[in-house]
Parts: C-alpha cells; sequence; structure tokens
C-alpha cells in the first residue's frame, strides 16, 4: 500500500489560512456592547422620585413632590430647598433635574446623555425626575 505525504510548506499554509480566518471572524463578529447605564438611572430617578414623594418637605404637610407642584408660590418657597434635598439624595456623580407643572430644580440636561426618569402624578400635577452621570 502506497502511503501519501503532505509536505510542510502545504501544513503551515493550511494553518496561516485557519489563523487568518478565526482572526476576521473576531473582528466580523465584534464585541458585546458595554451595558447600558440607563436601567440603573432609572432606578436612581425612581429612588430619588419615592424619597421626595414621602418625605415632607419643611414646613407644609406635604410631600415634596406634592409640595412643589402645589402652586407657583409654593414651588418659589421650596425650591432651593428641594434642590439641596435631590442632591444629598443621589450618589455625587449623578445631576438631576425635577420638573414640575410650575417650573424645574436642578441642572440644565445636557445633549446626548443617557438618562433615566420617572415621572410621579400627583393631585397638582405630573412631576418628572430625570437623573444623568455629570
Amino acid at each position: 500500500m502506497r502511503r501519501g505525504q503532505l509536505s510542510l510548506s502545504v501544513v503551515e499554509a493550511a494553518v496561516g489560512v485557519v489563523l487568518v480566518v478565526g482572526v476576521a471572524a473576531g473582528f466580523t463578529a465584534g464585541v458585546a456592547p458595554a451595558p447600558s447605564a440607563e436601567p440603573q438611572l432609572d432606578a436612581l430617578a425612581r429612588d430619588t422620585a419615592t424619597l421626595l414623594g414621602s418625605e415632607p418637605a419643611p414646613g407644609t404637610g406635604d410631600a415634596w413632590l406634592v409640595a412643589l407642584a402645589r402652586s407657583s408660590a409654593s414651588f418659589d418657597r421650596l425650591r432651593p430647598d428641594a434642590r439641596e434635598r435631590a442632591a444629598r439624595a443621589l450618589p455625587a456623580d449623578v445631576a438631576f433635574r425635577i420638573s414640575t407643572p410650575h417650573g424645574t430644580v436642578g441642572y440644565p440636561r445636557p445633549p446626548r446623555t443617557t438618562v433615566g426618569s420617572t415621572t410621579v402624578p400627583t393631585r397638582h400635577g405630573p412631576v418628572t425626575v430625570r437623573v444623568w452621570y455629570g
């Protein structure tokens, strides 16, 4: 029986082709995208809204969110304290904006930033809490 034998250069070429195809497949398949921060930001927005929706504002019998949405006078009076309270509730690297029917508290939202948000209905109108890493 006659035996065949491959030349070493043919084996090297085959290994080289497999290596090149493997690297090309790695680039083609790409890598998985980084996990989005949006779910975490949504949770932070909900937690902040829950805190401000349950904790009474100073000098009122209502929670922060209800007191901010009650009237323009109430909003203007509580705005600085609400800003400080929300800032204390969030991590230091998270910025926020609270929108009420009478105005906003917090920082302007930068364009093209991933934002987490939640809207809480109150008897005086909806209040939206938006947070982002800033």
